[in-house]
């Protein structure tokens, strides 16, 4: 649970929890002005759910808000937002009078002036007592003075004006857990603390953080009290907040509190999380083993999920997207998949076979051929006329492997040029076919052509039609640009290499999360749930081996039941892997490992760590 901070990318995030089983119903906003804030409390409330958490902040000198609500039962409430000190003083006093007690306050400076946010719920219990607008040393005196009349403090929020730091607590007059309360403690100091009372059984309940004189500061409070699993955050930029988020929220984690807060130019987050989902053991035996296998193979990101009976489980980036800017790793930014686009071209063909419009059989160049009419068999090369769709398919083409060529990394050039320069090339064809199992890319390159001709559309418009779509895909997953840069929101790769991915795409050329990926494999993996995109004969055919190589079918390497294949090329490693037993999982990296050519010791250590967890929730997070 050590809490950290790092910079990257920014991105407006929204989640209804309620969309997926196994979560509470729940809302998390952030980076709000105040009429979007406005609006978005006016609709959540009168969609039923209530303010839990609410935190006013500046960045880039503008208002900001970020806040939780949750749908569930509970005595009247009521908020406020945006309040100088004078009318929160007179909406404190008028709740007060109405016998609403406050739960949750938060304090910021707006154009060198306190502004409040509160929320306050009518409901009996301890006494209680309120301050705002408290210095440092007027807080500390408030403190001891409360503790000495037997009240503790439950909630604190500190916050600068006109370079002079603030506080405001709630204390309640109750015996209660032991708690520990710090402030002014910079980023060192607090983490420090963390990790101390963290190792004492305590767990953090507010954290604040606030900025002076340029620094880092933080109020928080500790509980020492049986709690389910917790996670916490502090400093995150307001670039990789997004990704943090979303990091938390595939593992199962279900946010609890957030704070944000001005630094610099800009912003920075606090945040808390709980998780009853999984079993702490149960992540960390994943942590361990994707931690461990990372140091040792010095990769800097890495991206995986993993499903159970078709539902995805868990989820979560380690490391970074873009370790030179800081960019932390999530699950939701794309990353190469290199030779996992072979698979998905082979479940293209097989779309097309089941639509009746192509026969596994069928030459593929020649006369009456599927391609002889586009691309003439050039003289000397008649053993191409043999070739058939299942061959290429299977590797047992005799065609030698293709990326090399200047032309797949010329952003000018397109699929005619490229198949022009293959059919001319002398060492083209190496072996008769069906006389050798040869793994290459020239294979599927081939194959590409043949959905467009036979299908009369683009490769990728095909693919995303007749795959992508019915499995429930998004615009996540996508053939890489011809220039070979990466699109917004897609990972960086060291090397990064500049490949006419457009034509690389039918043999190495995709772009998928491994979210992305997975639901692709429940969909062509030959299980009655969920239903798959092709037929059962069809599949059967798919991840049919052959003479020559029992465990490689059409695209995919099989083992018995399961498929699989895995991605290598500079930059990336990837594999998407059915284990069995209800159990399937993709991971990604996105630079090269010291010592791990083509990812099978990552395969390695990804299945040792699975294959320690105990169980998994019973939600679907897709």
């Amino acid at each position: 649970m050590k809490s950290i901070s790092l910079t990257g990318l920014f991105v407006l995030f929204i989640t209804l929890a309620s969309l997926r089983s196994g979560f509470s119903q729940w809302v998390a906003r952030h980076n709000l002005s105040a009429a979007q804030y406005q609006a978005a409390f006016d609709d959540y409330v009168k969609k039923g759910f209530r303010l839990s958490t609410v935190s006013g902040y500046t960045s880039g000198g503008q208002e900001r808000y970020i806040a939780l609500w949750e749908k569930k039962a509970g005595p009247e409430w009521a908020a406020r937002h945006g309040l100088s000190a004078r009318d929160y003083q007179n909406a404190f006093d008028d709740f007060s009078k109405k016998g609403f007690r406050l739960t949750h306050v938060a304090g910021y400076g707006v154009d060198a002036q306190a502004k409040f946010a509160a929320i306050w719920q009518k409901k009996s219990g301890a006494a209680w007592a309120a301050r705002h607008n408290l210095t440092a040393a007027q807080y500390q005196k408030a403190f001891e003075d409360f503790s000495k009349q037997g009240y503790r403090l439950v909630h604190v929020s500190g916050y600068v004006v006109n370079n002079v730091e603030y506080f405001a607590g709630i204390w309640e007059k109750s015996a209660g857990n032991a708690y520990i309360a710090r402030h002014n403690l910079t980023s060192s100091q607090y983490q420090q603390a963390f990790n101390d009372f963290t190792k004492q059984g305590y767990a953090l309940k507010t954290v604040s953080g606030y900025t002076k004189n340029g620094t880092n500061l933080y109020a928080a409070i500790w509980e020492k009290a049986g709690a389910p699993l917790w996670a916490a955050r502090h400093g995150v930029s307001n670039g990789n907040y997004q990704y943090v988020f979303d990091n938390m929220y595939y593992q199962g984690y279900k946010p609890a509190y957030v704070n944000a807060y001005a630094s610099g130019n800009s912003c920075e987050y606090n945040a808390i999380w709980t998780n009853t989902n999984m079993k702490g053991a149960d992540i960390a035996a994943i942590d361990e083993a994707v931690n461990q296998y990372m140091s040792s193979q010095s990769v800097k990101g890495l991206s995986i999920a993993v499903c159970k009976d078709g539902r995805l489980v868990f989820a979560k980036g380690y490391g970074y997207a873009d370790a030179a800017s800081g960019e932390e790793m999530s699950p939701d930014q794309p990353l190469r998949i290199m030779s996992i686009s072979k698979p998905v071209t082979s479940v293209g063909v097989m779309t097309l076979l089941d639509q009746k419009k192509i026969s596994l059989d069928k030459p593929v160049f020649g006369p009456n051929s599927i391609l002889g009419s586009k691309y003439a068999t050039p003289s000397g090369k008649e053993k191409l006329n043999r070739i058939t769709v299942r061959q290429l398919l299977n590797h047992t083409s005799g065609l030698r492997s293709c990326n090399g060529e200047s032309v797949f990394w010329d952003q000018n050039k397109n699929a005619d040029d490229a198949m022009n320069v293959l059919l001319n090339a002398s060492d083209l064809i190496t072996t008769d076919t069906s006389s050798q199992y040869i793994y290459s890319n020239t294979n599927f390159f081939i194959l590409a052509r043949i959905i467009e001709q036979v299908s009369g559309q683009s490769y990728e418009n095909y693919i995303r039609s007749n795959v992508l779509n019915k499995c429930g895909i998004g615009n996540t997953m996508y053939v890489g640009a011809a220039t070979g840069t990466a699109k917004s929101g897609e990972a960086t790769y060291v090397p990064m290499d500049k490949m006419n991915l457009q034509l690389w795409a039918g043999f190495g050329g995709w772009v998928a999360r491994p979210i992305d990926l997975l639901k692709f494999l429940n969909r062509v993996d030959g299980t009655a749930i969920p239903s798959d995109v092709i037929t059962s004969p069809t599949h059967t055919a798919m991840v049919a081996g052959t003479s020559l190589n029992n465990n490689y079918g059409c695209g995919w390497n099989v083992s018995g039941t399961t498929q699989n294949h895995n991605g290598c090329f500079n930059g990336t490693r990837s594999f998407l892997v059915e284990m069995g037993n209800g159990i399937s999982y993709s991971v990604i990296v996105n630079n090269n490992p010291s010592n791990d050519g083509c990812g099978w010791m990552m395969k390695g250590a990804i299945e040792a760590g699975l294959n320690k967890v105990s169980g998994y929730p019973s939600y679907d997070l897709f």
